[in-house]
């Protein structure tokens, strides 16, 4: 047939076996455009049927070739007896019949060449492509595909022999024979972007046995089925010389590969076994290695001398595990069904996802990752399976990162292992996850991670921080000859071991005395510094706002000097800036802080039952902000701590308000406060949380006049004494909070009562230039103990940490509190809180009133 461009195409339903051109007007099967052949019968030989193109000994030349086939048996293209020769530049094949190859050159062929151009397309229900080694000579049988080949296989996978035929079906690519007197070799070769696929039980997508040779360009391959790999390299026995050996078989790697394995069973995205079998990234013919970016879903296994040898370059996945069967379940070394697994994976945005226990040769991570698969509940620690990688040979980290998973407890906590049974070099940042440690002291060396048996000239160091309840972990080497591995800890040693003593000489020979044992240090937990956030805004936000009577009103007189008149309302503003610093987690930790509290209020009524007393009932609220930062002067980590916090409340006051002065006054008021509150440790996530509740008081105090004397001018100046009792009921409860890391945190402390006893005196006095306005004042000073009856602190997964220093607290403040007219008011004062281990409160306030 002849188109409308004058080419010619060729359509045919019989198999082409001898072509003569004669016989076709001259016309050659290169002369054609496109050839086409469709069968439909089953394959055979007598009569010669079903298969499209029969090679025996033949030469064929085609443009384009297209082909479909549907009986049982009847391949695409088939050679049998002798060496042929055939050139495809475009090629299509679709086989729907059981055991119907794409492309078979049998093991009759010896020294078969089959050369098909880019963008083949094959889709076989028996094997896709298949170079069988030949059993009738020594010449290699070889297959060549072009770039961008597409090879597609369907049912479950075999390579049977049944009576003299080969019956394979399943496999994309294949390469080898089932025959054990094959004597020659073969060999596939597939250019770069092909596309390999293989659909069935047992169906692998690139198969080499027996001393097949399959060399592969940049390959996507895709297994499906049970017990279906994705590259099977598999020795086994030949004829060579007249005599049997076993013949390994190699698949070259020459580009970028993926690999997907999606099955049940027993399957393996690499599988080589056997005495030579190899599955490499390399060149074939000048044994080179070529680096290129693996993308593997699926297992690694090597058995009976197999070999598995990846370079992986930047941007590499691997999700699976490996096997080189160096070390059997119980750890010991086996050294007769062994393999070979080499990995090298190089760059920062490779990874590899280990799904389960492994064993392999020889590892290096250059800046890759290598995570141990974590749980998918982190937060269960029973259902936790910890995995572990056996490196038989050397381990080296070129900047690499492991990712392990532990149970952040005491030293016998289930985690993750690297065991390395030769060497290890370079350096090597580690992550760890907590899968739901409470966390605990070590006492011995900690937790194993990292064994090394040969030479452990490699550093392994922790990447971020490692938390876990309120403890810090750290990991480092081993100590009392554990030096090679390394371990995680959560305590340190403080005391230094005493040197021994030397004995004293003696004249006469006489036993030595025995040197005084050396003291056992006494290991104490790594306390992180968040514990000392959280406890500073609990105990901060139960103190911010809390006011004592001459905070909130200044003066204790509220009779216009003058006119004698009482006022009716007031506005009062006060203004606090203070520092604190205290410790916390038995000394580890020292918080400093810094706080501002402005509070606003009011008096919306005032009444006198006798002239002289005073009642006054009033409304306040307030805003505060604290900032902390808590240092662990053993690791030197940090926290930071913030709050915002805001209160409303009412106060009521009495004053006996005699006409000296003196007299009792009571005050009383309560306080809702409500809090947000933030924690930024070191290398940790940002923690929010809230924190509400009731704070209130009762403060009772009498003023004694101790002296008054007349100054030549007229004036009078007045000294009192007022001693005071306050109890403060602390109700601020901070919400359960559970960290992002899975630590549980909880408030320990809460419902503080706080008792003040203390003594002020001031005086009561004007000066010369302001006797005839408004202005006089009163200077101060006063003196306070203070005893909280309940410690703050924190329990974080079941771990206690407590705040010092603040059971018992002494305070010395002075200030002035003046009148400035008829109607405006101002004290100012500073104050200076100590108790013991060193804690100590630095404090100044301003305080404004105007009375309406």
């Amino acid at each position: 047939m002849t188109d409308g461009d004058g080419k010619k195409h060729l359509t045919c339903t019989s198999t082409i076996y001898y072509y003569n051109s004669g016989e076709h007007g001259g016309t050659a099967l290169s002369d054609y455009a496109s050839v086409t052949i469709n069968t439909t019968p089953e394959a055979s030989i007598s009569p010669l049927q079903g298969w499209a193109v029969y090679g025996n000994s033949s030469t064929y030349n085609f443009n384009e070739l297209n082909i479909e086939t549907s009986g049982a048996k009847s391949d695409g293209i088939v050679t049998k007896n002798g060496a042929s020769k055939i050139n495809i530049d475009k090629l299509t094949i679709k086989t729907t019949g059981s055991s119907a190859d794409g492309l078979n050159v049998g093991k009759e062929s010896n020294g078969t060449v089959i050369t098909v151009g880019d963008d083949a397309y094959i889709d076989a229900f028996g094997m896709g492509v298949r170079a069988n080694s030949s059993t009738t000579g020594t010449n290699e049988n070889l297959i060549t595909l072009g770039k961008n080949a597409v090879i597609i296989s369907h049912e479950a996978g075999s390579n049977l022999e049944f009576l003299g035929r080969e019956l394979g079906t399943g496999y994309a690519v294949y390469a080898g024979n089932t025959n054990s007197a094959a004597t020659g070799d073969a060999r596939v070769v597939i250019g770069d972007n092909s596309t390999i696929v293989a659909n069935g039980g047992s169906a692998h997508a690139v198969y080499a046995n027996k001393g097949g040779i399959i060399e592969l360009g940049s390959t996507n391959i895709r297994a499906e089925g049970t017990t279906a790999h994705g590259i099977y390299a598999e020795a086994g026995s030949k004829k060579v010389g007249g005599a049997t050996v076993t013949a390994g078989s190699q698949v070259y790697l020459g580009g970028d590969t993926t690999i997907n394995v999606v099955s049940d069973g027993r399957k393996f995205a690499l599988y080589a076994k056997g005495a030579d079998s190899q599955i490499s990234s390399s060149d074939r013919l000048s044994g080179d290695s070529i680096r290129s970016v693996f993308t593997v879903d699926g297992d690694m296994k090597a058995e009976t001398k197999g070999i598995i040898d990846l370079q992986m370059a930047d941007n590499s996945r691997f999700s699976g595990s490996t096997n080189s069967l160096e070390y059997n379940a119980a750890g010991a070394p086996n050294t007769t069904t062994n393999g070979t697994i080499n990995l090298d994976i190089a760059g920062a945005n490779s990874i590899w996802n280990m799904t389960a226990d492994s064993v392999l040769s020889n590892l290096t991570l250059t800046g890759a990752t290598l995570r141990y698969n974590s749980p998918d509940d982190l937060s269960d620690p029973d259902a936790f399976v910890p995995k572990t990688l056996t490196v038989a040979g050397d381990y080296t980290g070129n900047g690499g990162h492991l990712i392990m998973n532990t149970v952040l407890n005491g030293d016998d906590s289930p985690t993750d292992k690297l065991l390395i049974k030769g060497n290890s070099a370079g350096t090597t940042t580690v992550s760890f996850v907590n899968i739901g440690g409470q966390g605990g002291l070590t006492i011995l060396n900690g937790i194993e991670v990292i064994t090394v048996d040969g030479i452990s000239d490699g550093t392994f160091t922790q990447n971020g921080r490692i938390v876990a309840g309120a403890y810090d972990y750290y990991l480092g080497r081993g100590k009392n000859g554990n030096e090679n591995n390394w371990y995680l800890t959560s305590d340190y040693s403080p005391v230094t071991p005493e040197p021994e003593p030397e004995p004293e000489p003696e004249p006469e020979p006489k036993p030595k005395p025995e040197p005084e044992p050396k003291p056992e240090p006494k290991p104490e937990p790594v306390v992180r510094p968040e514990a000392g956030g959280y406890i500073n805004n609990l105990y901060m936000a139960n103190n911010l706002f809390n006011v004592r009577l001459h905070d909130r009103l200044g003066e204790t007189q509220y009779t216009d000097v003058l006119t004698g008149e009482r006022k009716v309302t007031s506005l009062w503003l006060r203004n606090v800036a203070g520092h604190s610093t205290v410790k916390s987690g038995d000394g580890q930790l020292k918080t400093g802080t810094n706080r501002y509290v402005v509070q606003l209020g009011g008096d919306i009524a005032q009444w006198s039952d006798n002239d002289l007393n005073r009642y006054h009932i009033g409304l306040m609220a307030g805003y505060g902000r604290i900032s902390g930062k808590t240092t662990n002067h053993v690791t030197k980590t940090r926290a930071k701590s913030d709050a915002d916090g805001y209160s409303a409340g009412i106060y009521g006051t009495y004053y006996a308000n005699e006409a000296d002065k003196s007299g009792l006054y009571v005050d009383s008021w309560v306080q809702y406060n409500w809090f947000k509150n933030r924690i930024n440790g070191d290398e940790l996530p940002e923690e929010k949380y809230n924190s509400d509740g009731i704070t209130l008081s009762a403060e009772a105090g009498y003023s004694f006049l101790i002296n008054e004397t007349q100054g030549s001018d007229g004036s009078t100046n007045r000294w009192f004494i007022q001693p005071k009792a306050q109890v403060t009921y602390m109700g601020v409860k901070m919400d359960t909070h559970t960290e992002r890391g899975g630590t549980r945190v909880s408030a320990t402390g809460e419902g503080n009562i706080q008792t003040r006893l203390g003594v002020r005196v001031y005086g009561l006095g004007q000066a010369l230039q302001d006797k005839d306005n408004d202005r006089h004042f009163q200077p101060f000073a006063e003196i306070n103990w203070l005893n909280n009856s309940k410690m703050t602190g924190v329990s974080m997964d079941d771990d206690h940490v407590g705040q010092s220093g603040t059971r018992n607290i002494g305070e010395i403040k002075v200030g002035i509190e003046g009148q400035l007219t008829r109607n405006a008011d101002i004290w100012f004062n500073v104050a200076q809180q100590a108790g013991s281990d060193h804690y100590s409160d630095t404090q100044g306030m301003l305080g404004l009133k105007y009375r309406f």
